[in-house]
C-alpha cells in the first residue's frame, strides 16, 4: 500500500468515531444524547476496521488472523516479557486518566458525566461482549499489526514508524465521544498516550506480543462496560 493509503487507514478510526456519533445524533435529534452512546459508536467502528483489515490482508494474499497467531516455539519468552509490560500497561491505563483529569479539569471524576451516562440494559449486555471482543480484533491490529510493519518498509526513520501509530491511537479518543469542550478533548487525547507509547515501543521491538496485548486490551474494555452494571 502507498504511504497515502497508509495515512488514510491511520486516520480512519478517528473519523469513523465522529461519523457514527453523527448518525446516532441524527437518529436521536440531539448531539448531547449521542454522547452517551460512545461505546456503541466505537463498536460499530471496530466492525468496519475489522472488515477493512480483512480486505487489505486479502489483497496481499495473507490472512488477517495471522496477526493473532502465537509463536509456539517462543511463547514462554513472549509471555515472560508480556507479564511485565502488561502490568505496566494496566497501571498506565488506570493512573494516567485519573491524574490528567485532576491536573487539567480539577476533578478526578470529571469524565464520568460523559463516559458513564445511563444506557438501556439490553444495550449494556450487548456491549459487554461486542465492545471488548471487537476492540481486541480491531484497534491494535490496525495501528501496530497493519500500519506499523508497512511503515517500516516505506520509512527509514524508526521514530516515525513508532510515533505515527502511537499518536493516532492516542488522539483517536478525542472523537470517542466527540464533546465540544476543549479541556475534555485535551484530556481524551492525552489519556492513553503513555499506554500507546509503551505499546508502540514494545511491538516495534517484538511484534509477536500483539495477540497478548490485544487480549489485555479486550479485558480492560470489558471492565469498562461492566461498570455500567453497577450504575444505579
Amino acid at each position: 500500500m502507498s504511504l497515502k493509503g497508509l495515512l488514510t487507514v491511520l486516520v480512519s478510526r478517528t473519523i469513523l468515531f465522529a461519523i457514527f456519533q453523527s448518525v446516532v445524533a441524527l437518529l436521536l435529534r440531539s448531539w448531547n444524547e449521542s454522547i452517551k452512546f460512545w461505546m456503541l459508536t466505537a463498536t460499530l467502528t471496530n466492525f468496519v476496521s475489522i472488515a477493512l483489515l480483512v480486505m487489505l490482508f486479502k489483497r496481499e494474499g495473507r490472512s488477517y488472523m495471522s496477526m493473532f497467531h502465537l509463536r509456539k516455539e517462543e511463547w514462554k519468552r513472549d509471555l515472560s516479557a508480556f507479564s511485565v509490560l502488561g502490568l505496566i500497561s494496566v497501571l498506565l491505563v488506570m493512573v494516567t486518566p485519573y491524574l490528567l483529569q485532576y491536573l487539567l479539569l480539577g476533578d478526578a471524576t470529571y469524565s464520568q458525566k460523559y463516559l458513564l451516562q445511563p444506557l438501556p440494559a439490553y444495550l449494556v449486555y450487548f456491549l459487554l461482549i461486542a465492545f471488548p471482543v471487537s476492540v481486541a480484533y480491531a484497534e491494535l491490529a490496525t495501528y501496530f499489526g497493519y500500519i506499523m510493519p508497512r511503515l517500516k518498509r516505506q520509512s527509514h526513520s524508526s521514530w516515525l514508524v513508532v510515533i505515527l501509530p502511537v499518536f493516532f491511537l492516542s488522539i483517536q479518543h478525542c472523537t470517542l465521544p466527540l464533546v465540544f469542550d476543549l479541556k475534555f478533548l485535551l484530556f481524551r487525547g492525552l489519556s492513553y498516550l503513555p499506554f500507546a507509547l509503551l505499546l508502540g515501543l514494545s511491538l516495534y521491538k517484538r511484534p509477536a506480543l500483539l495477540p497478548y496485548f490485544a487480549i489485555l486490551h479486550g479485558l480492560l474494555d470489558a471492565l469498562a462496560v461492566a461498570m455500567y452494571l453497577f450504575e444505579p
